[in-house]
């Protein structure tokens, strides 16, 4: 008797069934093909992961203005230009600030949190922001949720029972033809 006549077992595992997966004595047969060299890899066409210019999709108003979103949950660390309507739900370390040329109005929402300065034509306030909060001859409005810290320029402003701890500048408005 030789080898061919009696070949060895598959190994078992702890149910009884090999390593194949093949229930012993069921008559299924695995095939594998053996000898088959892998391709060599070709460095040159594997698929590389490109920086995106754009993480997110950017949502266009007309006049080619582009809305920002802070999210609830979401923590931004850093300066962001704006160039149309923002809102914060999350929380930002940094400065909002409208790009040259734009008028830009910024909501801070109950759950929002800015710690830096905000810059925008208009903005209003209902969650918590520590910085300069500078409308130009714009205006502020700070809402009964509102807690703000540091300093407000405005040229309008509309307080209604907000936690304020900040030293006010009006900046005079400009009458048109004066």
């Amino acid at each position: 008797m030789n080898d061919y006549d009696n070949p060895p077992s598959p190994p078992q595992d702890f149910q009884g069934q090999d390593n194949t997966g093949v229930q012993p004595g069921e008559g299924n047969t695995l095939e594998i093909d053996v000898g088959r060299a892998m391709p060599p890899s070709q460095p040159g066409h594997l698929p590389l992961l490109q920086p995106q210019v754009h993480a997110a999709p950017v949502e266009l108003l007309e006049g080619g203005q582009a809305r920002s979103m802070v999210a609830e949950g979401m923590h931004f660390v850093g300066n962001a230009e704006l160039r149309g309507p923002c809102s914060v739900a999350g929380q930002v370390d940094g400065n909002l600030t409208q790009a040259p040329g734009v008028a830009v109005a910024v909501v801070v929402t109950e759950t929002g949190r800015v710690k830096g300065d905000i810059t925008a034509q208009k903005i209003s306030v209902m969650g918590h922001t520590d910085g300069i909060l500078d409308s130009g001859q714009g205006e502020v409005s700070l809402h009964d949720t509102a807690s703000v810290h540091g300093l407000v320029r405005y040229g309008r402003i509309q307080v209604n029972g907000a936690d304020l701890n900040a030293t006010l500048e009006r900046v005079p408005v400009q009458k048109p033809g004066a």
